[in-house]
Formats: structure tokens, C-alpha cells, sequence
């Protein structure tokens, strides 16, 4: 049979036009059967176990991380400065008799660094300065960790000074609602007229709830002073309870 130019022409173009139509089915065709292997499957399956898995490196990774992003979102806010003021009764008997007595105090930050100054009387009226590092957190009415150091003054009849190191912790259990918790080492002083060498620790723990921008607190407080020479011992433990008012 003799083909002349048109007929060949018909057949080269019908060859195009269906050629990749077959090699697509083909690609197809060989994907849908390597998908339908057992082994692959299996391997599907693996996937997304893996992907789903807890593992511990990852957590301390990921919590590393949030660390290290709350510290810079602190250096970096828009608004790094922080004030606060604080005003509370302590409910806080020495050695069973009932002693009632008032705080008060003021504060402020610029970013992760703060600075505060606080009057007390849980076992003798005193006067605080310190600093505060903030380690963790966001900004004070939030969930926290964060360093203090500072001096007291004693107002007594024998007047001195003691530094002092510690730790504080804020943690929200609900966005209105959560504990408070302070841990304070008072290093030895010189020695004191009829006192001596004295030393301490103070801790207080308790509730807080946040109404916006003001604060209603109950914290337990346990203070105790001692010299080195055994003969001055005074423990002081009971409740403070006030108000707190963020800026």
C-alpha cells in the first residue's frame, strides 16, 4: 500500500498527540503500584509516628529556645519600663504575741533590671534597696523567675546594715490567678552592739489574684534572726496581706 505525504503526515501528527498521553499513564500507572507495596505503607506508617513522637532532647530543646525568645522579647519590647506600689498589713506574731504591722513599697524595671525599696516589720522594723535580674518572663505580672540582691537597714537602738541574696518566682496558673513564692539568705553583719554577728533567712509563699492592673496577695511569711554566739534566736512566722498596683 502506498502512503503519500498527507496520510504520513496524518499518522506523525496522531503519533504526537498520543505519545504523551501514554508515557503520563505509564508514570501513573508505576506510582500507583509502588504506592501499593506493603513495604511502603509500613514505611507511611513510620513517618508519621515519627513526627508525632515526644522525646526528651526535643523538649529541652524547645525549652531552651522559649527561654532564650522571652528574653529577648523582654530586652525588646516596645515598652520595657515597668513601676509598681505595694502596701500590705503583716499579721505576723513574734514568739505568740500578736504584732500587727505595715509594708509598703515601690518598684520599677527597665526591661529584665529592676530596682525596689520596701519598709517592713516582721521582727524588727528595717528598710530595703535591692536590684532584680529577671531570668525568665516576660514582664513582674507575669510568670517569672528572677534573682534579687540588696541591703537592709535596721531601725533599732542598735542600727546596722546586711546584704542580702535571693530568688523569687511568680507562677500563673490561670490568666487571673497563681502563687508567688520568695527565698531571701541574710549574710552575717559585723558585729552588732548587743547582738553580735547576726545572720538570717526569710522565705514567703502564697495565692495572688490579678483584677487588671491591681493585685490582691495573701503570702505566709517565716523570718528568722540569729547571731553566731547562740544567744539571740528569734523566729517570726505568720501572714501578710495587701495590694499591688501595676503601672
Amino acid at each position: 500500500m502506498r502512503i503519500n505525504g498527507k496520510s504520513f503526515g496524518l499518522i506523525l501528527l496522531s503519533l504526537a498527540l498520543f505519545l504523551p498521553e501514554l508515557a503520563q499513564a505509564q508514570t501513573a500507572s508505576g506510582s500507583s503500584s509502588s504506592g501499593s507495596k506493603p513495604w511502603s505503607f509500613v514505611g507511611r506508617k513510620a513517618d508519621v509516628k515519627r513526627q508525632s513522637r515526644w522525646s526528651l532532647d526535643e523538649w529541652l530543646a524547645t525549652r531552651e529556645k522559649y527561654r532564650w525568645q522571652d528574653m529577648w522579647l523582654a530586652m525588646n519590647s516596645p515598652s520595657p519600663y515597668e513601676f509598681f506600689l505595694m502596701g500590705a498589713y503583716d499579721f505576723v506574731p513574734i514568739s505568740r504575741k500578736a504584732k500587727v504591722d505595715i509594708r509598703y513599697g515601690a518598684g520599677a524595671y527597665a526591661s529584665i533590671f529592676g530596682l525596689e525599696f520596701q519598709h517592713d516589720h516582721v521582727i524588727n522594723p528595717e528598710d530595703h534597696a535591692r536590684v532584680h535580674l529577671r531570668l525568665f518572663g516576660y514582664n513582674v505580672q507575669n510568670t517569672n523567675l528572677t534573682l534579687q540582691g540588696g541591703v537592709r537597714f535596721q531601725n533599732t537602738s542598735s542600727a546596722y546594715r546586711q546584704w542580702y541574696v535571693g530568688v523569687s518566682s511568680t507562677v500563673y496558673f490561670h490568666k487571673y490567678f497563681g502563687i508567688y513564692g520568695l527565698y531571701r539568705y541574710y549574710m552575717d553583719t559585723v558585729s552588732v552592739p548587743g547582738y553580735g554577728v547576726l545572720g538570717g533567712s526569710l522565705y514567703e509563699v502564697g495565692p495572688f489574684i490579678d483584677f487588671g492592673a491591681l493585685r490582691v496577695f495573701g503570702y505566709y511569711v517565716n523570718e528568722r534572726s540569729k547571731n553566731t554566739d547562740a544567744t539571740y534566736d528569734q523566729t517570726a512566722n505568720g501572714w501578710t496581706m495587701g495590694l499591688q498596683l501595676f503601672l
